[in-house]
């Protein structure tokens, strides 16, 4: 059997998400996704409203957190509790002291590599939708190199985003969250790729700039956005 694997989705409850958990359940369901994981900025808030709504659709919900720290972002899978450090060896230790996974997101965009920071990383996401392909081949070899398992994640800040990457594992059964928890260590699997517009990256950093009053950045996004729809070069004149 295999299990469909949503990861990295961010909602409402993160700083520069819109998406609401009923948004994302919706379009989990269309899809028939098994396992899904909410990862919001420093916090568990949507993981665990997605969780309390669910209602067993999908079977498995992840609580989780993508947390910041001075080596870059870290997410913790799951956990029972909020993490309160933002020290990555902290964070690290805040997770597995729950029994929880680490894993290090788009390891060569906005981090510090060191070989402590990846002696306790669990999984690494070796294809995130909003990185460039040579940020994301060298996360693979990084993932081959150090021998740890896999995850691909659309990094969803906006609802198309939720179709750009799918996880399918091939697992011989899974019927609890320990069982998920094995999958995620040990399954053979492969990734599903749908090409979506690089418009929402800014749209996202616009959310940001509103939620927190930012206007030179709310500007300056408005200005990337607008240049995606110009003719000549960085436009496509669409």
């Amino acid at each position: 059997m295999t299990l469909r694997c949503l990861a990295h989705i961010h909602t409402r409850f993160s700083f520069d998400s819109c998406l609401s958990p009923k948004r994302i359940l919706s379009s989990a369901r269309n899809r028939q996704i098994d396992v899904l994981i909410i990862t919001d900025h420093n916090t568990l808030r949507g993981s665990l409203e997605v969780l309390r709504i669910a209602d067993g659709n999908p079977r498995f919900v992840i609580v989780a957190g993508e947390y910041q720290t001075e080596k870059g972002d870290i997410i913790g899978l799951f956990l029972r509790d909020e993490i309160t450090s933002r020290r990555s060896r902290e964070v690290i230790g805040q997770i597995k002291g729950q029994g929880g996974l680490v894993l290090l997101p788009h390891p060569y965009k906005g981090h510090k590599l060191d070989d402590e920071l990846l002696a306790e990383v669990d999984l690494i996401e070796t294809f995130n939708a909003r990185c460039s392909a040579e940020q994301n081949q060298k996360a693979l070899t990084l993932a081959g190199d150090l021998r740890k398992p896999t995850l691909a994640g659309c990094d969803a800040h906006c609802a198309p985003e939720l179709r750009s990457v799918t996880n399918v594992l091939d697992v011989a059964y899974a019927d609890t969250l320990t069982s998920v928890r094995e999958a995620l260590l040990m399954a053979p699997r492969s990734i599903q790729t749908q090409k979506t517009s690089s418009i929402y990256q800014p749209f996202s950093q616009m959310i940001k700039a509103y939620k927190t009053r930012d206007v030179r950045l709310f500007l300056y996004q408005a200005k990337r956005m607008l240049s995606r729809f110009s003719p000549g070069p960085g436009g496509n004149g669409r």
